[in-house]
């Protein structure tokens, strides 16, 4: 089923059914089509259709119904990212396949055309690959990617995605930032695929999020783990809240418990998946802390399996162009109960003692330990050619010669790190990811622990 089909549906079926609200005001189904066809009629006009449109914009209610009138008008959508620059704009258009171009903001250097409240730009025809719309990459280690996908590979997952996370047309969904980030759009793509509300906000305010998960009828939030973390520390119960989505980070002890206090009836999945592969598993509850590196057991049709220490996903839901099963080069095991394990990145993994050490499964044991809300290891090699593993830790944690005992009855000798440095806050680039250059300035700076 085409994406934008959901909304001509719902907004034929039940127009007067509230769609979306934001920090700005609020949309009707019905209001949502309407939009939506004129962003379709602007773009016809331009002769998007078969062209790939890509959009930049500040606004989430902008991108959604850029997105959704794209593909009505036969054109297929890209959201762009941001916090990308102007020279970073210009690399796009050169080396990926987008022949037109639309923000919210003029870019002097790049000759856009003000239409309206917006500006835009024919880049000519680049001939992108196959598929019915395009997400970026984060494009962390160099200018992002598009990757395209046929609607199907969302929709068509999306009735189990449905059932499993239990989304219904009275359910409501609270998302937090931009829909350029591939997990937002596509959880706003579930939800709108039942019929259900969309509660997003742009503004980093976690009391203004937990008053409008109290107050409006808010049955799933969707947010990583670094977001849920200010929510948890805000005031008050939402106890009509019956599931936290979460993903793409660890989850902490901490986190978790906090959780717990502020939404008692609310069910925490962490998932496992990947840009270019959907969903690939999740694990529930208080098993989230019981094996930190476990991220589940497969979604119903995945297969996983592992060769040579990476995983392999084989799945009808990834994006096109790829060989199945694909892998992203991630580390992982899989026990004798069918969960897989998480294990990291190939390059994250350490030479200790003549020994294999998985960051990943350093850095989920931290996470459980009482105090620690925050973590990341920095290692560094020695003469000897073996790694020594920094710890970084935000909260309040245990004196270090207590967390050596603490993960001594969990982790190997080796496997526990030689320093223990606590910060306020783990260094952070634009797009979230560590600031290791600022971590490895902060290691100098400071004695053994």
């Amino acid at each position: 089923m085409k994406l934008y089909e959901y909304l001509a549906r719902y907004g034929t079926e039940a127009g007067d059914r509230l769609f979306y609200r934001d920090d700005e005001g609020s949309l009707t189904y019905g209001d949502a089509l309407a939009e939506a066809r004129r962003w379709a009629d602007f773009l016809t006009a331009h002769g998007a259709k078969g062209k790939v449109a890509a959009f930049r914009g500040d606004n989430p209610k902008d991108q959604l119904l850029f997105f959704l009138g794209a593909e009505m008008a036969g054109a297929r959508p890209v959201l762009v990212h941001e916090y990308l620059k102007e020279g970073d704009l210009a690399g796009l258009f050169a080396k990926r396949p987008i022949d037109i171009f639309l923000s919210d903001r003029d870019y002097p250097t790049l000759s856009m055309k003000q239409e309206g409240h917006f500006y835009i730009r024919d880049l000519g025809v680049h001939g992108g690959g196959a598929g019915d719309f395009g997400v970026l990459t984060s494009g962390s280690s160099g200018l992002p990617k598009v990757l395209f996908r046929r609607d199907e590979s969302w929709s068509d997952f999306f009735p189990l995605q449905n059932t499993i996370f239990e989304v219904g047309p009275t359910s409501g969904l609270f998302v937090q930032g931009s829909l350029a980030f591939t997990g937002n759009l596509n959880m706003v793509m579930g939800f709108l695929s039942a019929g259900a509300s969309i509660h997003l906000s742009r503004r980093l305010l976690p009391r203004t999020w937990m008053k409008w998960i109290s107050e409006e009828a808010v049955s799933h939030v969707y947010m990583i783990p670094s977001k849920l973390s200010p929510l948890s520390k805000s005031r008050g119960q939402a106890e009509g809240l019956a599931y936290i989505l979460t993903g793409s980070q660890l989850m902490t002890a901490a986190l978790y418990h906090r959780l717990m206090d502020r939404f008692p009836k609310a069910q925490v999945i962490l998932y496992y998946g990947a840009s270019e592969l959907s969903y690939v598993s999740y694990i529930e509850g208080k098993d989230i802390l019981e094996n930190p590196d476990d991220v589940g057991r497969p979604f119903p049709g995945i297969g996983v399996s592992i060769r040579d220490g990476e995983i392999l996903v084989d799945t009808p839901y990834g994006v096109e162009g790829i060989d199945r099963p694909f892998t992203c080069h991630d580390l992982g095991r899989i026990d004798e109960e069918g969960h897989l394990h998480f294990l990291g990145r190939r390059e994250d993994v350490y030479h200790i003692k003549g020994n294999h050490v998985s960051k990943q499964k350093v850095l989920a044991h931290l996470l459980m330990e009482e105090g620690v809300e925050e973590a990341e290891i920095l290692a560094e090699k020695l003469d000897n050619g073996d790694d020594r593993m920094t710890a970084f830790l935000v909260g309040r944690p245990k004196e270090p010669a207590e967390l050596v005992h603490s993960l001594s009855e969990k982790l190997s000798p080796w496997e526990i790190p030689s320093r223990f440095i606590t910060v306020e806050a783990i260094p952070r680039t634009s797009t979230g990811k560590t600031d290791r250059g600022k971590l490895e300035e902060l290691a100098e700076g400071r004695a053994d622990g």
